[in-house]
């Protein structure tokens, strides 16, 4: 209760900061007029893997339509290791929320942003929840053109505001909404992630991953929210279902979920612990592996990003917002229903895509 108070207070808070803001920085607005080579900047500074990974059609679908587009990515440093390397863009920027006076740090980023001369600004912030700071680092970087969802007194900030036409549209649907105020009309909805950094040698999972395994399934613990977890019994039951399928099943986990880890693996010993992964092994993991199997939590995106098939198991949030529904992947609503009530599809899904014998 005093979580939602405070919640609440703070967004109360920002609104009044932003329609303060909003009186002294406020943007004029006009149309998109772009050269045919313009510098781009995109600004997202979550931390969260899941939210930067939704971002690709956005950045995918902007090369579309300007292939000659110098687009740079502001970003939290953490993002790095898996966006960085991404086709379409030049360059990606680390931004380090706590290095206040750092050259990466929210004091001397502004500056740093205005002496690229940016033909348009976007700020790609969650639509139905907007960040100050990033509308803030748009509204300062000196584009031409800047763009944002308009909510909230947010839009004052930007020369083309976007109104959002569903807020329980899909991530993907909302990030794309804001090419709306831009020239033409090339889209992708297709969330890939076609280059990892390589692993060291002396990685954990380097020999694991060395070729793909046509019989491995990756069941991934846990998630970042408790409530968007399932049972240890129920990761059990998941763990046995595949490895009488036939499938090698591997348990990947998180910093927070060894004990997780450990506890299905002693029920469930057909299924093998991964070693300890950081993003870019876990990556390597999936890519290399025929099937993924998670609740809705980052890993669950970045295999979907990778191409590797992936059921994606919701606990208690909302699939039309984060699910992939197209082929070959598969979305589970879990909510507030008995695991032996969808346990049925996930076993179909397996079934089809289940491996040949050695």
């Amino acid at each position: 209760m005093q979580t939602t108070v405070w919640k609440r207070l703070e967004r109360a808070g920002r609104t009044l900061l932003i329609w303060l803001v909003g009186l002294v920085l406020r943007a004029r607005a006009k149309p998109v007029v772009l050269p045919p080579q313009p510098k781009v900047l995109i600004v997202r500074l979550d931390l969260r893997v899941g939210n930067m990974l939704l971002l690709l059609p956005l950045l995918d679908s902007l090369k579309r339509r300007f292939p000659a587009a110098e687009i740079d990515l502001l970003a939290s440093a953490k993002s790095a290791a898996l966006v960085s390397r991404h086709a379409a863009l030049r360059s990606f920027l680390p931004y380090r929320k706590r290095a206040i006076f750092a050259a990466q740090g929210p004091l001397c980023t502004p500056w740093r942003l205005r002496r690229r001369h940016y033909d348009l600004a976007v700020d790609a912030a969650n639509p139905t929840d907007p960040s100050t700071t990033q509308a803030l680092l748009v509204r300062l970087a000196g584009a031409t053109h800047t763009v944002g969802v308009d909510q909230g007194g947010f839009g004052r900030l930007f020369t083309a505001p976007v109104r959002l036409p569903d807020p329980e549209a899909h991530e993907i649907e909302m990030r794309l909404a804001l090419l709306a105020p831009l020239p033409g009309d090339a889209l992708t909805r297709e969330m890939r992630l076609t280059t990892l950094p390589p692993l060291s040698p002396r990685s954990a999972v380097a020999a694991l991953t060395a070729t793909p395994d046509p019989r491995r399934l990756v069941l991934n613990l846990g998630a970042r929210l408790r409530a968007k977890r399932l049972s240890t019994e129920a990761y059990v039951k998941l763990a046995e279902l595949a490895a009488n399928g036939g499938w090698k099943v591997i348990l990947s986990f998180g910093p927070q979920e060894h004990e997780l880890a450990r506890a299905v693996h002693r029920s469930c010993p057909a299924a093998a612990l991964a070693p300890p992964t950081d993003l870019v092994e876990l990556g390597h993991l999936m890519k290399t592996s025929a099937a993924v199997v998670t609740c809705d939590t980052g890993p669950m995106h970045l295999a979907v990003a990778l191409g590797t098939p992936t059921c994606g198991i919701f606990v208690s949030t909302a699939p039309r917002r984060y699910g992939h529904f197209d082929r070959p992947h598969l979305v589970v609503d879990a909510r507030e229903r008995e695991i032996t009530s969808w346990l049925p599809t996930l076993r179909a899904w397996l079934e089809t895509s289940r491996p040949r014998p050695a």
